[in-house]
């Protein structure tokens, strides 16, 4: 896309920097003691759960094989200047989830995607990584919560002139198939 930036999204890299940012208090700058706006880091509503239903069978509550929710998100970010280039800034995730065992989970395991997308002030997607998460429901747990902070997800976000890190927006959520989605949305009405 023309004019957009090159925007990276990667789980490795400045390891120790994204793990600094995650710890501190959020938002950091180098130059400056202020700390800068970050951009808003958020669940996206239709993808922030995942159920996922046994082979062959229906979607009644003795069907399910696993649940997994989004329940948090612990985020910082970092404005980094190299003389001759515009600024970067660089944000530091770790989505907390929740995986839930259902009846007919058999394999005391479940293996799942979340995304990572960064858009615009436009709304338009400008990347998007996928990342593969396989949990274990050790002894007889069936709520097993973790944090995906090891490394933590970085996103590198060139700040072109006259853009702000709150130009920007940066979404998570679960890989959903069509079914998967569906269910989530018939969901979400039958609450309101």
């Amino acid at each position: 896309m023309t004019g957009s930036p090159a925007v990276s999204v990667r789980s490795i890299g400045i390891v120790l920097a994204a793990l600094a940012l995650l710890a501190g208090s959020g938002c950091s700058s180098s130059s400056d003691k202020r700390p800068p706006l970050c951009p808003r880091v958020a669940v996206l509503s239709d993808a922030a759960a995942l159920t996922r239903f046994a082979d062959g069978a229906g979607q009644d509550l003795v069907d399910v094989d696993f649940q997994v929710e989004v329940s948090d998100i612990l985020s910082g970010c970092k404005y980094v200047t190299t003389e001759g280039k515009e600024p970067v800034i660089v944000v530091a995730m770790a989505p907390v989830l929740v995986a839930i065992r259902g009846p007919a989970n058999r394999d005391r395991a479940a293996q799942f995607e979340y995304f990572v997308s960064v858009i615009d002030a436009d709304r338009t997607v400008l990347n998007k990584q996928i990342f593969a998460v396989s949990v274990n429901f050790p002894g007889n747990l069936t709520r097993v919560t973790l944090s995906d902070n090891d490394p933590p997800v970085t996103v590198d976000i060139p700040l072109a002139a006259g853009r702000a890190a709150t130009d920007y927006q940066i979404l998570v959520g679960f890989q959903l198939s069509p079914d998967q989605l569906e269910y989530n949305r018939r969901r979400q009405s039958n609450r309101r």
